[in-house]
């Protein structure tokens, strides 16, 4: 059963941030998650360096460089590569932000429940962001369960998750974050400065907390799984005029 009404806070994230920092960014994270990739770097805006600290005193890395294997989670241990639809499975996230329509902040939620079925997989999907619902069911091979599921609206706030991680890296050179990274660049929009600030934990999931913003007003938060690989577990992305307009965050998460 599918069943989608209205468009708010993750879709707006979406639709009304589409620059070409922003495009690059999703058509890169569709070509990997539909190619079955859950291990994430990073794409950024390309504006010109004026400075880059690291927290060990070098060139502003701050980490060992990160190859295809660490990004896009060749090798990756199955605790690595944490959000896998393909596998069983049970994550939830806690989902705020703005509605597009009204312009006043929301809360929701997702869920996805990955059971094995046989040689299947079912996935339920559950979401709810103010006053917008999407359920839906898949049944089907293990491998074709994940491309079914990135093409439905719930997917967006994984897209988020997705879209940070990936400009994180571009934007610190491919670099794992390290708490002290720090890196100043000039863009069209003013000075950008990104930090990695400390080391959090969601769901018990440990990652490297990092900031974004431009002129001092914050634009976007993340939480990189460092080394590890997979996407983050925490995202929010901030209007032009500081409001919030999406935060992810994962509570809840079960490997079966």
């Amino acid at each position: 059963m599918d069943n989608a009404n209205g468009e708010s806070g993750p879709n707006r994230f979406l639709n009304t941030r589409l620059t070409a920092r922003t495009l690059l960014t999703l058509a890169v994270v569709l070509s990997v998650a539909l190619a079955g990739c859950t291990g994430m770097g990073g794409l950024g805006d390309g504006g010109d360096e004026t400075s880059a600290t690291g927290g060990n005193g070098d060139d502003g890395s701050g980490a060992d460089d990160v190859g295809p294997g660490s990004m896009f989670g060749d090798g990756a241990d199955a605790d690595d590569a944490w959000f896998d639809l393909s596998q069983p499975g049970y994550y939830a996230f806690d989902l705020a932000g703005m509605d597009e329509e009204t312009g006043e902040q929301v809360t929701g939620r997702l869920v996805y429940d990955v059971e094995a079925a046989g040689e299947e997989m079912t996935a339920s999907v559950n979401y709810e962001f103010g006053d917008e619902q999407y359920q839906s069911t898949v049944t089907g091979p293990a491998d074709e369960i994940s491309g079914q599921l990135f093409l439905t609206p719930a997917h967006a706030p994984v897209l988020a998750l997705q879209s940070v991680s990936l400009l994180y890296y571009f934007e610190m050179g491919f670099t794992d974050p390290t708490v002290g990274n720090r890196k100043q660049t000039t863009t069209d929009e003013g000075t950008q400065v990104t930090e990695v600030t400390e080391k959090r934990s969601y769901a018990g999931l440990e990652c490297a907390f990092v900031e974004t913003t431009v002129d001092g007003e914050l634009t976007q938060q993340g939480c990189l799984r460092i080394s590890a690989g997979g996407i983050a577990p925490y995202a929010a992305t901030y209007t032009a005029d500081g409001d919030l307009e999406l935060e992810v965050e994962l509570v809840e998460y079960e490997s079966n």
